[in-house]
């Protein structure tokens, strides 16, 4: 007998100059919006990029050029006197939470404001953070969420958690989940096009990691008897075409040109992942991540890169191949997905270190448990080591 459930975003929208067309989505479930941004240098843009939108009326906001080469988006245009009428009242205001740490305090503080300004949808406009915040404010209110990814970095857009932090931010608190999926993802290609290239190989680190953690939770848990032959064949597939077009994707990033394959691979970060949560709420990989987080100096390295990092100790763990490793290890050099610790700034970290980063972090908190197979502390450090001595002679 088999159980599978998963959430994805009620509306996903993905296109060139989708930004302007922020007010047309938000006006069909919402009447006052609060645009919670974290977006770093780009905030301004992309700021100016709405306004312009909102002060557009429905059909000026839309690409007619677009139109040309898609029925379904061309049939919009027939909808653009009833958007106006329902944009007619719209309202909206910017709060930036760049200097804000992802701790509870704040998330009840911003809560609060949105209660009182009668706010009844949230927007969060950037990376990881401002998406995280607007999903935890549904833990306090029922207000709708729209998530605008500025950062191609995280698959942050399809989860339905939210990651609280400790008021120095260094340690993970707890998380917090949505009672339902956000009602609207939005994802601008224009605006990711211009995307740093360390920033994208996090994206493409982080979606990596989840499809080999389905597959190697798959392997391990020898649980496929339980699930429909889409999920399994599918997640392989899945693997196969990002290994595939992820490193044509990158290249597109560098000459800043859209092509086919970085709108594949930005859906694929943005939205595809979220169907694997019928196989896996919890991955080695990410196990991982919460014991690197006990060291300050992998902060400043995207969660993306870590995690995808964490896939190769992942792969010694389960026992695949030699020839398995070695063609995640060109994949990963190809897209620049780090595949040493001396790479991860760990490199002279010993035995010791890492069982004190254990036992400070994923040993007490019971993250090992989450997942579908055991693991001891001698086994996943061994698994960091195993990887190591394969990167290092590859």
């Amino acid at each position: 007998m088999s159980y599978y459930e998963y959430h994805v975003a009620r509306r996903y929208v993905q296109f060139e100059g989708a930004l302007k067309e922020l007010a047309n989505y938000i006006s069909l479930f919402g009447k006052k919006a609060l645009m919670l941004t974290s977006c770093g240098p780009v905030k301004d843009a992309v700021e100016k990029r709405i306004r312009e939108g909102f002060c557009l009326s429905a059909k000026e906001c839309m690409n007619e050029k677009l139109a040309d080469d898609s029925a379904r988006y061309k049939r919009y245009f027939t909808m653009t006197e009833r958007l106006d009428e329902l944009r007619e009242d719209l309202q909206y205001d910017f709060y930036d939470l760049d200097e804000t740490p992802m701790a509870e305090a704040n998330i009840r503080r911003v809560s609060e404001m949105v209660l009182t300004g009668g706010y009844d949808t949230v927007v969060g406009i950037g990376g990881g953070k401002a998406q995280d915040f607007a999903r935890a404010i549904t833990s306090y209110l029922p207000v709708k969420v729209v998530l605008v990814p500025t950062l191609a970095a995280t698959n942050a857009s399809v989860s339905t958690l939210s990651v609280l932090y400790t008021p120095d931010g260094k340690r993970i608190d707890r998380y917090l989940r949505m009672d339902n999926a956000p009602e609207l993802v939005l994802v601008d290609t224009e605006l990711l096009i211009h995307n740093p290239p360390r920033m994208f190989s996090a994206g493409i680190g982080d979606i990596a990691a989840t499809y080999f953690e389905a597959i190697s939770n798959l392997r391990m848990s020898a649980s496929t008897e339980n699930l429909p032959v889409f999920a399994e064949e599918g997640i392989v597939l899945s693997a196969d075409i990002l290994m595939k077009q992820a490193p044509m994707a990158f290249q597109a990033l560098r000459e800043g040109k859209i092509n086919r394959a970085f709108e594949t691979v930005v859906s694929m970060i943005m939205h595809n992942c979220g169907p694997l949560n019928m196989i896996c709420l919890t991955g080695y990989a990410h196990v991982l991540d919460e014991m690197f987080l006990y060291f300050e100096k992998m902060h400043a390295l995207p969660h993306g890169l870590r995690v995808g990092y964490g896939v190769l100790p992942m792969l010694a763990f389960v026992g695949a191949s030699e020839d398995e490793i070695k063609t995640y290890l060109h994949f990963a050099k190809s897209v620049g997905i780090p595949t040493t610790l001396k790479e991860m700034g760990m490199g002279e970290c010993t035995r010791k270190e890492w069982k004190a980063a254990f036992d400070a972090t994923i040993g007490p908190k019971g993250s090992l448990d989450a997942l579908p197979f055991t693991v001891t502390e001698q086994g996943l450090i061994d698994s960091l080591f195993a990887a190591e001595n394969y990167a290092n002679g590859f």
